[in-house]
């Protein structure tokens, strides 16, 4: 699904609206005008019991009197009450409302110049995820789609092509290869995602990124977490809690359950009275659960930019595990196991690096350009390039997991 694609309701009004031409305008062809009186007397006559408010009365009166139709303002004000009826999601494949709009477009068509047995052409340059191409299609006009991303032009040749073209064939293909890449990947990744003791298989790492609180005597290390909730869903609510630990400079990570409305500690069962689940982040400042005091947002971000950003050194805090036959995430607090897997990883990410002889890297490691607005953000924070992970930098300069867990550890 395209990040921004547009409500394809308001996109089939605007395109009837832009095809169809008004009635009222001394320069609409008449054919147009007599065609859309036959499609509005007989929508009253047999889909009125399907609208409702003023559209309905409007309707019962092109039904009981069609030669009021024969006002031109009449005729566009019934065609604007088809457009916002036609709009709505639950009748988006309805074949009657289909059928008539089609017919309105294709005499359009014809009424202003264009040849018999052609469709008018809906021209998108920068078509995103496709929402105007696709109700053009369904309107029985062609459509030009393209776009300067090469990701949407793959979400549009789908969708505009593959799809009306093969149809329930191209659904079980991409079923069959889908679960095909699906068990190779699971294979391929398996030593990076190892099963629990108890056979849970982690899916997702959550990570922090950390700054040194600057408070006065302070210096504990601050994860950086906007949001403590991890899971908010009606039967099931998992949350973090940030206990500090102020002898060893540190915050230690607890996973709260609710349960009858109340939450608890996973690990213990212990109910636990109204628990905070702010983050640490707000507005780009930072507070220290030890101390209270807030980091200013300049000096957040200039930490992190002497640190490129931070991901060297986070905080690995919480594990996403699913279970084979349970429905359902579950969560849980790392391990010694989950940081031996990590490094794994980052070894073999140094090897397929190292190994790659191709112009282009392994993994895209081009600057970011500072006249991309979307990049500034990252550049402030000491992401310079695409690639966050740094192959010549050492898996030692990371904190052993023992060390960032026992008491007393520096930070």
């Amino acid at each position: 699904m395209w990040w921004a694609r547009r409500p394809l309701a308001a996109c089939r009004a605007v395109i009837c609206a832009a095809l169809w031409p008004d009635p009222a305008d001394p320069l609409c062809p008449e054919s147009f005008r007599e065609a859309a009186r036959q499609v509005i007397a007989d929508w009253a006559n047999h889909h009125l019991g399907e609208l409702s408010g003023k559209s309905y009365e409007r309707f019962v009166v092109f039904r009981n009197e069609p030669e009021r139709l024969n006002n031109n303002e009449a005729l566009r004000q019934s065609l604007l009450d088809f457009i916002a009826d036609s709009a709505k999601w639950e009748n988006s494949a309805d074949e009657a409302y289909l059928e008539s709009s089609r017919r309105l477009t294709q005499v359009a068509h014809e009424a202003l110049g264009g040849e018999p047995g052609t469709k008018p052409l809906i021209v998108d340059p920068f078509a995103g995820g496709g929402s105007i191409p696709v109700e053009a299609l369904r309107l029985n006009a062609d459509a030009f789609a393209s776009d300067i991303n090469p990701i949407p032009v793959v979400l549009n040749k789908v969708l505009l092509e593959y799809v009306p073209k093969h149809g329930q064939q191209l659904a079980e293909a991409f079923r069959k290869w889908g679960t095909y890449l699906k068990r190779e990947a699971e294979i391929e990744l398996a030593a990076y995602y190892p099963n629990d003791p108890d056979g849970a298989t982690p899916i997702a790492y959550f990570w922090a990124r950390t700054i040194c609180c600057e408070g006065p005597g302070c210096g504990a290390e601050v994860p950086l977490v906007r949001s403590l909730i991890v899971a908010k869903k009606p039967n099931r609510s998992v949350g973090l809690q940030l206990i500090p630990d102020t002898s060893a400079k540190r915050t230690i990570f607890r996973i709260l359950v609710k349960q009858e409305k109340k939450w608890v500690d996973q690990s213990s069962g212990v109910t636990v009275e109204s628990p905070k689940f702010e983050g640490t982040v707000r507005r780009g400042s930072a507070t220290c659960p030890c101390c209270g005091y807030t980091t200013p947002v300049a000096r957040v971000r200039e930490q992190l930019k002497q640190r490129r950003g931070g991901t060297a050194d986070a905080r690995l805090f919480c594990v996403v595990t699913t279970r084979q036959n349970e429905q359902g995430r579950s969560y849980r607090l790392p391990t010694e196991h989950d940081v031996t897997a990590y490094k794994n990883a980052v070894v073999a990410l140094k090897r397929q690096i190292a190994g790659t002889g191709e112009s282009l890297s392994f993994v895209p490691n081009e600057c970011l350009d500072v006249r991309g607005i979307r990049h500034t953000w990252a550049m402030i924070y000491g992401l310079e390039r695409w690639r966050l992970f740094h192959p010549t930098a050492s898996i030692d300069a990371r904190d052993s997991f023992q060390n960032r867990t026992k008491p007393g550890a520096p930070h």
